[in-house]
This record gives structure tokens, sequence and C-alpha cells, in this order.
């Protein structure tokens, strides 16, 4: 599921549930805090004794098998649902962020001709889009797959509008990052 082609190596973990090694996009970290008490950690941002999971609603179901309870969360719809609105949340803000730097292109017309002269380094288009004007706009050069994991809805929610569906992302550091958090969503949701 790597979306953005890539001279380095693409760097691979080791799913503790299905025990296979998969790009570390597409999953989601766990940390044990020192009351022996696990807790999601999708910024790497703890120290503690870690593991991974495939970023997939089957295999976070057997998550409490493996550890119990996580951070109190009792049912596993809780813990899917919990980490999809942060991963959207995120994906939201460094959306924001990017058009506050001048990063972000809206409209059809503007993105077609961006990507015609190679400018636009991510595309991410509405799931709920027209299939017909999605598959118009051609990928960028180095983007392997289409990124459609979000809504309209949620597309819109940065530019403060009801529905977005294309947002085409020039170069910038906000571009990573989003192949991750879009790349983890997309597994997740399935898309």
């Amino acid at each position: 599921m790597n979306i953005i082609k890539s001279k380095n190596v693409i760097k691979k973990e080791f799913c503790s549930i299905t025990k296979n090694m998969y790009p570390s996009e597409n999953m989601i970290r766990f940390v044990l805090f020192p009351d022996n008490r696990y807790t999601l950690d999708l910024n790497h941002e703890f120290q503690g004794k870690e593991f991974f999971v495939l970023a997939s609603k089957s295999t976070l179901a057997r998550v409490k098998d493996f550890v119990g309870d996580i951070d109190k969360e009792p049912q596993v719809d809780n813990l899917v649902l919990r980490i999809d609105s942060i991963i959207v949340k995120r994906i939201v803000s460094l959306i924001a962020l990017a058009r506050k730097s001048g990063k972000v292109i809206l409209g059809y017309d503007k993105i077609q001709r961006l990507l015609l002269r190679n400018k636009i380094e991510l595309l991410l288009q509405a799931k709920d889009g027209s299939e017909s004007r999605r598959g118009g706009l051609a990928l960028p050069k180095n983007q392997k797959h289409r990124v459609y994991c979000l809504s309209q809805k949620e597309l819109g929610i940065p530019f403060r509008k009801d529905n977005v569906s294309n947002i085409g992302f020039l170069k910038s550091s906000f571009t990573i990052p989003l192949i991750f958090d879009t790349a983890r969503l997309r597994s997740l949701r399935n898309c």
C-alpha cells in the first residue's frame, strides 16, 4: 500500500497479531506505560515497550486477546472508532496547515493543469465524489495509488466548505505525514 514511490527501502514492522511484516505506514503503534497499561501512540511520542498492529478492523478486534484492555477501552468498535477519529483529525489538521502555507490546490481544472506540469506531489480524492471526475485526473508522477479514503465532507472541513472532492498538494513537508496517515486510514476503512 505504499502510495509514493521512494528510492529508500520501505520500512516494515512486525504485526504482533498476524505475525506478518507490513509497511510501517499501515501499522498502529501501542506502548506499555509503567503502570502496565498499553496505550495508542500514533505519533510515536512515547517511550516504552511497543508493539504494532495492522490498521484493519479485523486485526484490531484481536488486540484484546493479545494484551487485555487497552487504555480501559472495553469495546473493540470503540477502539477502531477512536483510531479512525484521531487519524481523520490529524489529516484535517495537516491539510489546514498545508493550506495556510500555500501548498494546497483546489479546483479540478487547476489541479489538472498542475498535474500536467508535474507540480502536484500528492492527490487526495473524496471516496463519495464522482468516479468519472476522479478518474479524469491523472495521478502525480510518483503517486502509485489513488487516495480516496475520506468523504467530501471530511475533505471540506479544513476549507470550511460542505464538500471538497479533490485536493492537490505541492511539494512540502506535509506530504509525507499525509501519506502515512491516509495509508493507515485507507487500511482501517478498507478503502
